[in-house]
């Protein structure tokens, strides 16, 4: 996991691809922690010496490994190269299921991949065995970086343990072989994310659905001013509402806080993770939605009387703009014990200056927002037309700030060395929502299960 949270440095262009790795970190030829993985599908016949250089038991066409998905596809076997990792650098997943690539034969690809086609990576080369397994469309950006095992006490360059073949003492690079280790942000990572934080980047629709939810729950509970005495500022069910929102804000943000393993990494790795995990956390969506209908209640003009105690809020001494500004300072900033400011400072306003022009976009729709519901002819001065302009402006801002924050995590991780680009492109393969259904919805849909999951909760229901 700490690779997502510090830059990687690259050998120099030069020698940053040689076959056997650097010098300072060479490929391993032998790998005698896989012996016993390695069998002949055909026979079940066990590996009797294992992966050892030339003295490999000829009778070997399948390194087996098993979870290699363990968030979606957990008990899944697939047969790897047998050299698999091993001697050189190459980019071994590349035509590997099942994240980079699939399967187009008849049944599943352990029981009817050809004899020909098992074995080394050579074998699986050839060109009517590459047929068979069709790379993703969109295929995340590890697959097609080399890569290979190395001895952790011989290796000067940035290594991390096997996730393939966890407890095995194999250990993996990608520096060694001139290429990023992208692999521990879109597998190791989004797995612990999952298990520790239950939380993993989240779908565009996900995030659609439940800004757009949010925004017509709240135009509900507007309607309770209808019973209230004064009907031009906030009832008290909508300060109740206020009060139970920013405790339940306070008190998410003091979970994750305590969630994140200090101790196990330097201060700035640390932040960084934290940085990542608030971003993708319903705590910020919670955050950025009530900012959205503190929005709405000004241009309501329902923050014309007191909204805090009378000791804080004096009445006619206070103007509507200084409650709205105050209500955002509380619920988008204090909320998050001022988390949310420094990460203003070290990721969002840097990423303004990269990537100023998500910032252009979402501002766009901010002004426009208005102007296109009135263009289809609803008054967006309506219930309805509110809870449509709520809902877009909602939308546009969590993930505008979201992609620049993680944008941002992303350049600090060393992703900007494959372009411009490749930290948002990264960010936009990375929220599929196959992962995001196992992580939140994979155990059961049952009312104990989703009630127990309270980042789906707070997506949802706020």
């Amino acid at each position: 996991m700490a690779l997502l949270l510090t830059s990687v440095p690259r050998p120099p262009a030069a020698e940053g691809r040689k076959r056997m790795g650097e010098v300072t970190c060479p490929c391993l030829d032998t790998l005698p922690q896989l012996r016993g993985l390695t069998l002949n599908t055909a026979t079940n016949q066990m590996s009797r010496a294992g992966i050892s250089g030339s003295d490999r038991d000829p009778v070997d066409d399948c390194l087996v490994a098993e979870s290699v998905d363990r968030l979606q596809r957990l008990g899944e076997r697939y047969c790897y190269p047998t050299d698999y990792g091993r001697s050189k650098c190459e980019a071994w997943d590349q035509f590997l299921p099942p994240e980079c690539a699939h399967w187009q034969g008849e049944g599943e690809a352990w029981d009817h991949l050809p004899e020909r086609c098992r074995g080394t990576l050579m074998l699986r080369e050839q060109e009517d065995c590459q047929e068979l397994f069709q790379t993703s469309i969109a295929s995340l950006p590890w697959c097609g970086e080399p890569w290979c095992y190395v001895d952790p006490g011989n290796c000067e360059l940035p290594k991390a343990e096997s996730y393939y073949f966890p407890g095995k003492g194999l250990w993996y690079s990608y520096a060694t072989c001139g290429s990023s280790n992208y692999f521990e942000i879109w597998n190791a990572v989004q797995l612990e994310m999952c298990q520790l934080f239950a939380v993993v980047e989240k779908p565009y629709p996900i995030m659609f659905l439940s800004c757009w939810a949010c925004a017509f729950l709240q135009q509900l509970i507007d309607t309770t001013r209808l019973l209230a005495e004064h009907q031009d500022r906030l009832c008290k069910t909508q300060r109740a509402y206020l009060m139970f929102q920013l405790l339940v804000l306070v008190t998410e943000t003091f979970a994750n806080v305590q969630r994140i393993p200090w101790s196990r990494h330097d201060f700035w790795s640390n932040y960084n993770l934290y940085a990542y995990v608030f971003i993708n956390s319903s705590v910020f969506v919670r955050a950025t939605m009530m900012f959205q209908i503190v929005w709405d209640w000004y241009n309501a003009r329902l923050l014309k009387y007191p909204v805090m105690p009378y000791h804080i809020d004096h009445g006619s001494t206070w103007t509507e703009e200084r409650r709205a500004a105050l209500l955002v300072v509380i619920f988008q900033f204090m909320s998050s014990l001022g988390v949310f400011g420094v990460i203003c400072l070290t990721h969002l306003l840097p990423a303004l200056l990269v990537y100023y022009w998500i910032f252009m976009v979402v501002c766009t729709v901010f002004v426009k927002s208005r102007a296109w519901v009135a263009a289809i002819g609803l008054d967006p001065e309506s219930r309805f037309g509110r809870a449509l302009v709520m809902g877009t402006n909602s939308f546009m801002s969590c993930m505008g700030i979201q992609v620049l924050v993680t944008g941002m995590v992303r350049v600090y991780a060393g992703e900007w060395q494959g372009g411009y680009l490749a930290p948002l492109r990264n960010d936009f393969l990375s929220r599929q929502l196959a992962v995001w259904y196992s992580c939140h919805l994979g155990k059961g849909v049952s009312t104990i299960e989703v009630l127990q999951d309270q980042d789906f909760i707070n997506l949802f229901i706020r």
